[in-house]
């Protein structure tokens, strides 16, 4: 029985770890940026989650998770929906309406976010 739980233990681990992506599907050789009115806000982790309204788009936006949003003042009343925000970032490879945002401004202050 012991040995048992012993094999399992690594599988019970490596869930959590792979249902958190990696950083290699957005294209780092190409960063963006866009500007455009937060049309919603997901704050939670494990990043949040912004979904931005451009000129004939809507960019879902992965920002950074919510307690390095917190520590560098970019709070839920900072990003808050009807807000103008401009993003920098890198597309996703596979779904060109994804980027991951290494920075966020609104109302002139720039939060980085890596």
């Amino acid at each position: 029985m012991l040995r048992r739980a012993f094999l399992l233990t690594p599988l019970v681990f490596a869930l959590p770890a792979r249902a958190h992506h990696g950083w290699g599907s957005y294209d780092a050789a190409n960063p963006v940026t866009i500007t455009g009115r937060i049309k919603s806000v997901h704050f939670a982790n494990p990043h949040v989650h912004v979904d931005l309204e451009t000129t004939g788009k809507t960019w879902e936006c992965t920002l950074a998770p919510p307690f390095r949003m917190t520590n560098r003042e970019a709070t839920e009343s900072f990003v808050k929906v009807g807000q103008q925000a401009t993003l920098m970032g890198y597309v996703n490879r596979t779904n060109p309406n994804e980027m991951r945002a290494e920075w966020i401004e609104i109302d002139g202050k720039r939060v980085q976010l890596r």
